[in-house]
């Protein structure tokens, strides 16, 4: 997996100097690689799929244009990342009310059983749906956290060079928005809690 990791830094590395080169198509590679992580990324802090495809390409013309004031000094998934977590934030901050209103989960345990006739799977959906339901009831700084810590898989250093939030802050904030996400899930499995004993 390491090994993996370093091959498509090496490939993030070649491409780069394609495009400075002024092969411009080489770009096309890096968007391709990266996409997917920059758009699960936009979606989880800003919650609109519309908003997260207007980040996501804006995050990538901003990075293209900075291509030559990248220093390597981190990867390009670090740096783009960074890009993406500060255009993100910017856009949610600029817009109305960036939570979730309603106060309770809008759907019931019942009504994924329903849907589903395998009780396991059924489960799996409403587990899912009501653990984004909680995400976008915490601000948009924590469901970045949570979305780079436990989706991506990116460690407490990795998140401080990309938030711009010290460590120990990284640390204590993640803290906070997990317990955040445990009660809003607990208040909300309570009552729906008899269809799965």
């Amino acid at each position: 997996m390491r090994q993996m990791g370093r091959m498509h830094y090496k490939g993030d590395i070649f491409h780069i100097a394609q495009v400075l080169e002024g092969k411009i198509q080489s770009y096309s590679y890096l968007v391709e690689r990266h996409k997917d992580h920059v758009f699960n990324l936009a979606l989880r802090i800003c919650g609109s799929y519309e908003d997260a495809e207007e980040i996501a390409q804006d995050s990538f013309m901003k990075a293209y244009r900075s291509l030559p004031k990248f220093r390597m000094e981190s990867s390009f998934s670090t740096w783009l990342y960074r890009i993406v977590y500060n255009t993100a934030i910017s856009h949610v901050r600029s817009g109305k009310d960036e939570m979730l209103s309603i106060e309770e989960f809008p759907a019931e345990a019942a009504d994924f059983l329903s849907n589903n006739p395998d009780e396991e799977a059924a489960e799996a959906e409403y587990r899912n749906s009501l653990i984004n339901f909680a995400l976008k009831k915490i601000n948009s700084d924590e469901r970045a956290l949570i979305t780079l810590y436990y989706y991506d898989e990116l460690g407490i250093n990795e998140i401080s060079d990309i938030t711009g939030i010290s460590k120990s802050n990284v640390k204590v904030k993640l803290y906070r928005a997990r317990q955040k996400l445990s009660e809003i899930i607990e208040k909300n499995e309570k009552k729906n809690m008899i269809y799965y004993e």
